[in-house]
């Protein structure tokens, strides 16, 4: 996790979509309004997270080991960006749809019936082929000095038991120097545990963090682990203050403070107008500024008594 060690105390980041329909432009955007730069996914241009890996018919399309990809609309703009004007912590984010996520729309398209096993198990193969395709991506950042934290996006987990899926993601924790689950669903806390992400991303917004996800946090962030807090719902008009009172609220139940935090929208933006991407980019911006305010009493070491509402 040396990498993300880099990275300051609530690092603005998106989620992975933008609604951009110019690759360039989303990349300006990508890497200009968020502290930590990402390789955005252009679902106006390649599809839903499924569609992207998959192609628009997975029933049609399937899957073998020998299949390959393009690399995102996005990618050689982003290279070309980042060349120019690396981020002075030289930490890039990276971000995959899920191999638990795409098994799942597998064996929806394909009509089998479910069975978490076969799931699992394709799963398993799935995220090799994930693996080195993003490998790849992870040696061109490496070649300009950059690291990788290779994101792994995984909707469908609450699908699965919480034993054993862990393994499924195997071949994707060794591929960069640092990675992490991004969940907008519910939170399958056993799972999350077992798989030890260097970093966790999630819906914070969705829902209030209960007891068992509350000493799941504080076991990640004691083992040296970072969050990154979806604090700003996307499908709602909310400001600075909204997120900040969420983060007092979680923050103050943990116990914690906000140096190991990192703060994002709750999912990606790829189907919201520009303009809202525009101002969820903003207002992270400022909750993040407001954050590092040490009158806040969130921004590093244990919240004070006034953080929470």
């Amino acid at each position: 996790m040396g990498a993300l060690e880099r990275l300051p105390p609530w690092a603005t980041t998106g989620v992975g979509s933008l609604p951009h329909d110019d690759p360039a432009a989303a990349v300006a955007h990508a890497a200009g309004a968020y502290a930590l730069p990402f390789c955005p996914q252009l679902p106006r241009l390649e599809g839903d997270m499924i569609a992207e890996w998959l192609g628009d018919d997975p029933r049609r399309c399937g899957w073998s080991r020998d299949r390959d990809r393009e690399r995102p609309r996005a990618w050689e703009a982003l290279l070309a960006r980042l060349r120019r004007d690396p981020p002075a912590h030289r930490v890039v984010k990276l971000q995959v749809t899920g191999p638990a996520t795409l098994a799942c729309a597998l064996e929806r398209e394909t009509g089998a019936a479910p069975s978490r096993r076969e799931a699992r198990a394709l799963a398993c193969e799935l995220s090799a082929w994930l693996a080195a395709n993003v490998a790849g991506q992870v040696r061109a950042l490496a070649a300009i000095g950059l690291d990788a934290l290779v994101i792994v996006d995984e909707p469908a987990l609450d699908r699965f038991g919480p034993r054993e899926i862990e393994i499924a993601w195997d071949p994707l924790r060794a591929v960069a120097p640092a990675w992490g689950l991004h969940l907008c669903c519910r939170v399958p806390w056993e799972a999350v545990e077992r798989a030890a992400p260097d970093l966790l991303s999630f819906d914070l917004a969705l829902s209030e963090l209960d007891a068992r996800g509350a000493s799941a946090l504080r076991r990640l962030l004691d083992r040296g682990g970072r969050i990154a807090w979806g604090a700003l719902a996307v499908d709602r008009a909310e400001g600075a203050d909204h997120a900040i009172r969420r983060l007092g609220r979680v923050l103050a139940r943990i116990g914690a403070g906000g140096e190991r935090s990192l703060i994002s929208a709750s999912c990606g933006t790829g189907r919201v107008s520009m303009r809202r991407e525009a101002e969820i980019a903003a207002v992270l911006d400022e909750t993040a500024h407001r954050l590092r305010d040490p009158d806040c009493g969130l921004a590093g070491g244990r919240p004070s008594r006034t953080a929470s509402p």
